[in-house]
This record gives structure tokens, C-alpha cells and sequence, in this order.
């Protein structure tokens, strides 16, 4: 995709308020909701009702919804982890320092494209709970930047259920690599957890945005999984872990190909904030209510799939023992260095051990029944020390 030409220069700020229209003030009302900076409940309202469209945008109201867009982005991925001293890799070589002394200028510029403006305009003049209501965008036509918007558009309005239901069935949220990232029981719809390519994310302004939100997904995976275990519904469970697995799984793949490790830094994390001492499954699935479907094969596939978050563990271990062969003369010894360092701070050999063993409480030919006790940490039957089939 070709950059846009840069935007002219801005004119001088006008002197006192500027004048919009009625329909204008919503928009910029919902833009404002969408991107954090006005109460949610008024902007649900506001997106749920129908205004009169005009046949055009005033100029003044077209620059302050470039200015909100610009600003509350921007300000979102700074409060969510830009602001950060951190080590990522550039060129395969650890730099430090915040994202704005670590990528260059034109690697981390938002560029808004015309689906933005067209989707604020829809979300003003029409219903969108109602379904009836057409827009949609591909994604193939969305920079980086409007992928961020959008997904920050459906995380605003996902504690609406016919929104959702709306909402996940276009393109530009159903296959939004940021939404599968964040939140993908609520993207997946029904059985589907089929998640997009994540190869683009670790190139150019994505992989930037994801360094600026690592610590936001790393607190949000592990604010849900601490409240998965309040969920009741077997079927809802298992949608639920399927969705989070194959969201979870695609991504560490697609990372390794890349060569990001370091932007998988949350999954790690993730797990290493949930275990800080011995867990059982029931940390997860206790609050599944009544004995479940009648097949055994079910109960325990939604029981696995409620795990999708320390099944993932096996991969990071895997890059672990990559990262340990790599000798210092070897392309990637730096790349390596960095993983391990972060391998290290999370504790990661036992943060592993604890993940494996409760997964391996849910094999019935490995826990107590199959008289394998439950706290074993080591390698199932059938498997090599290293983890891999034997």
C-alpha cells in the first residue's frame, strides 16, 4: 500500500468555538466515545440512534475530526505502553528507549484513510444496532492506523450485545488482526475461530503498534483469564477457547516466521502474572454449571479449549531452547539474548512446568485415574525430555 501524500499545512487556529451542524456534534460526540474521551453509556445512545445525513461535511468539522482522531490515538498508545523505556528489536538488534526515540518517525505515523471517515458517518446517521444497515470496509484497503481505530471503535461498543452482533459480522472488525488479538471470543462468531493473517503485524507501523500495547494486552489476557472461571455456559467456554487458541497459536507462528519474538512478550507475560504459584483447571472452569454435554469428548475438549492461554506455553519453550542453542558468533545471537532475558525476568522454566502440569491434568490417561500423579511437571509418556514426540 502507497503512504498518502502528507496532509497540507494546518491553517491558523480560528478565534472562539467552531460552528457545526447537529448531525457534525454527534459524530464528533461518537468519535469521542469510540476513542475514550466521552462517557460510554451517552455514546451507546448516540450509535444506537438515527440523524438525518447531510449531503456534506462542513471544513471545520472535518478538521476537528482529523484532530480527535489524531490526538486520541495517539494519546491511547502512549498511556498504554509507548510512554515505556523499553528493549525491542530493530533490524534484529535490541534498542532501548520509548517508542518515539526507537522508531523512526515515518514507521510510527498515523495515517487515516477514507473507510474512517465513511464508517463515522454511518455510525451517526444510521442504526447500527439495526442490522439492516449497510457499510463495511475491506481489508486490504486499511492502513495500519484505521486498523487501530477500528478496533479500538469495537472495543468500545462490545458491553452492547446487538452492536457486537452487528459489528463482528463486517469485514473490518471480523478480520481486524487487532480485535482477534485483544478479544477474540467476542470477534468469533458461532464455531467460527478462524483467524486472519498475522504476518503484516511485524512490519513497518503495526509492529510499532504493537510494541506501544504489549503491557495493554498483557493486562487485558490477564484480566480475562482471572474471570474465566466465573463463566457458566459449556457451550460459551468452549466458543470462547477455541477462539482464544487459534487467535493465540496463529500469532506465536506468524511471530517466529517473522522473527518478533519479542512482540509475543504479553502471551508470556500473560502467563507468568496467572502463575504465580501451583494452578488446576478449576481455576478455570469451575464456575462451568452442571455436568456438561453428555459426551465425555466434549466436556473435556471444552475443558482444554478453556486453557488456551497456558497451552501456549509449549511454544514459548520451544523458543527458549532455540534461543539457548544459538552460539554467539550465529545470526540472531542478539535476538536470542533478548528472549532469554525475557525468558528469565518471567521466570519463565517455572512458569512452564506450572502451565504444563495443568494442562496435564485434563488428560485422562494422565492424571489420577491413569495413575500419572497430577503435580508431575515432566514430559507425558511417549515424549523425549525436550517435549517433542518420541
Amino acid at each position: 500500500m502507497t503512504r498518502p501524500a502528507a496532509p497540507p499545512p494546518r491553517p491558523p487556529e480560528p478565534d472562539g468555538p467552531r460552528q457545526v451542524s447537529k448531525f457534525e456534534f454527534n459524530l464528533l460526540r461518537i468519535l469521542r466515545f469510540l476513542v475514550g474521551h466521552f462517557p460510554a453509556d451517552q455514546g451507546l445512545t448516540l450509535v444506537r440512534a438515527a440523524v438525518a445525513r447531510p449531503e456534506c461535511l462542513s471544513p471545520a468539522a472535518v478538521d476537528l475530526i482529523k484532530d480527535t482522531l489524531a490526538k486520541g490515538c495517539v494519546l491511547f498508545l502512549v498511556r498504554h505502553g509507548a510512554w515505556r523505556n523499553d528493549k525491542y528489536l530493530r533490524a534484529n538488534v535490541p534498542t532501548p528507549g520509548r517508542l518515539w526515540d526507537r522508531v523512526p518517525l515515518d514507521e510510527r505515523a498515523l495515517w487515516f484513510s477514507k473507510p474512517v471517515m465513511e464508517f463515522l458517518i454511518w455510525a451517526t446517521a444510521e442504526k447500527v444496532n439495526d442490522a439492516k444497515a449497510a457499510w463495511d470496509a475491506a481489508p486490504a484497503a486499511l492502513t495500519a492506523a484505521d486498523e487501530l481505530f477500528f478496533w479500538l471503535a469495537f472495543d468500545a461498543t462490545r458491553s452492547d450485545p446487538d452492536l457486537l452482533t452487528v459489528l463482528r459480522r463486517k469485514d473490518a472488525f471480523r478480520l481486524n488482526r487487532f480485535c482477534w488479538l485483544a478479544s477474540p471470543g467476542d470477534v468469533a462468531e458461532g464455531d467460527d475461530a478462524t483467524p486472519p493473517d498475522f504476518a503484516d503485524l511485524f512490519e513497518g507501523a503495526r509492529a510499532a503498534l504493537l510494541e506501544a500495547l504489549q503491557p495493554h494486552l498483557a493486562q487485558r489476557w490477564t484480566r480475562s483469564e482471572r474471570v474465566k472461571g466465573q463463566v457458566g455456559d459449556w457451550a460459551r467456554m468452549r466458543r470462547q477457547g477455541r477462539s482464544e487458541f487459534a487467535a493465540l497459536r496463529a500469532f506465536l507462528l506468524a511471530a517466529s516466521a517473522a522473527g518478533r519474538t519479542d512482540l509475543a512478550r504479553f502471551v508470556l507475560r500473560t502467563n507468568a502474572a496467572l502463575f504465580t504459584g501451583d494452578l488446576t483447571p478449576v481455576f478455570w472452569t469451575g464456575g462451568l454449571q452442571g455436568s456438561g454435554p453428555p459426551r465425555l469428548a466434549d466436556r473435556l475438549d471444552t475443558q482444554r479449549a478453556a486453557l488456551a492461554v497456558p497451552r501456549q506455553m509449549e511454544v514459548l519453550e520451544a523458543w527458549q531452547r532455540q534461543a539457548l542453542a544459538v552460539g554467539f558468533f550465529d545470526d540472531g545471537y542478539q535476538a536470542s539474548q533478548l528472549w532469554k532475558a525475557d525468558w528469565e525476568a518471567a521466570n519463565g522454566d517455572r512458569v512452564a512446568a506450572r502451565a504444563r502440569a495443568a494442562v496435564e491434568m485434563l488428560e485422562p490417561l494422565r492424571g489420577p485415574l491413569g495413575g500419572r500423579p497430577p503435580e508431575a511437571a515432566g514430559p507425558p509418556p511417549g515424549e523425549n525430555p525436550e517435549g517433542s514426540p518420541g
